[in-house]
């Protein structure tokens, strides 16, 4: 085509064989806006470590998890069996709720369900997705569905309460809009064909609409004396070089998290391991109950802290 012919129709961008948009402006702004849409969560990797059966739970936990799962894996049999569709019509849809002290091991038993399905792990950000302007936070909710699904993973709602708590007097300043927030994730729990993980320290603070939508909800307890023991074993990995009783170390444990159990032996590990010689590096009881001491301390200073915000009328 002659030089002058090109002149008259116009001279076409560059990427015009390639770029569609160019010709649809309508694509062009959705995409534009797909890439102004914030992340709204992180994508996890479980690992072999995270596998359930490596857990140490109570009796029973595990099992729970374990039911809640199946009923998806063996979804066609209960369809031809008894027309679960009827009573649900979403595949693949499981709502667990693990709830109870901090440091029992629930961030970890989501990591665990997701390897155990063979998914990556959505976890959502709340700092992401609370925004301060109207209509941003459902918008955001809705998109961390989005994203899930996108992937493929398993979607964590870690200190779901946050989201989920109980409905705001209209008399209260913003009422509307966190009540509006609320009903969004409650819609979209109810449309994800997927699996959900949620968790909870409070788990009074629920909303009540919530409790009906989830499958199970399942009670992660401080370790007893025989898991404090397990614990122990677990994080101090290398035998040869602890000094201790760590049965009577367990009994001393009493009220501990696997968290604090976690920290108690990472500091006795880094205590133990000054010398400039590592052939001499050694955990000794004593290193291991004075970081016991020092966490149950913390523990009953930050009890004492939260009961006098209780009696002043604060908020614990």
């Amino acid at each position: 085509m002659p030089d002058s012919t090109i002149q008259e129709l116009g001279e076409l961008p560059p990427d015009a064989a390639i770029a569609a948009d160019h010709r649809n402006p309508r694509r062009r702004n959705r995409e534009a806006q797909q890439e102004d849409e914030p992340e709204v969560g992180v994508l996890v990797h479980p690992e072999p470590r995270h596998e359930l059966g490596g857990l140490i739970l109570h009796r029973g936990v595990r099992q729970q998890i374990l039911d809640g799962l199946r009923a998806i894996q063996i979804r066609d049999q209960l369809e031809e069996v008894w027309s679960i569709s009827r009573l649900q019509p979403q595949q693949g849809r499981c709502i667990l709720n693990f709830y109870g002290p901090p440091g029992t091991g629930k961030t970890r038993a989501a990591q665990g369900v997701a390897h155990r399905l063979g998914q990556p792990l959505y976890q959502v950000d709340y700092s992401s997705v609370i925004s301060k302007y109207l209509g941003d936070t459902a918008k955001h909710i809705k998109l961390a569905f989005e994203r899930a699904t996108h992937h493929g993973a398993v979607l964590f709602l870690d200190e779901a309460d946050s989201l989920l708590s109980k409905r705001v007097s209209l008399d209260e300043s913003c009422a509307t809009s966190i009540n509006q927030n609320r009903n969004t994730l409650m819609q979209e729990l109810d449309r994800f064909e997927g699996v959900v993980v949620m968790t909870t320290n409070l788990f009074g603070n629920y909303d009540d609409a919530l409790l009906r939508r989830v499958q199970r909800h399942i009670e992660f307890r401080l370790p007893d004396a025989s898991m404090r023991r397990e614990l122990l074993a677990l994080h101090l990995p290398n035998p040869e070089r602890v000094k201790a009783n760590l049965r009577s170390l367990a009994e001393q444990s009493r009220g501990l998290s696997g968290g604090d159990i976690l920290n108690i032996c990472l500091n006795a590990i880094h205590a133990g391991s000054r010398d400039p010689d590592p052939a001499k590096w050694l955990v000794t009881e004593e290193l291991l109950l004075r970081e016991v001491r020092r966490a149950k301390a913390a523990k009953e200073k930050h009890s004492g802290r939260r009961a006098g915000g209780r009696r002043i009328g604060f908020r614990a």
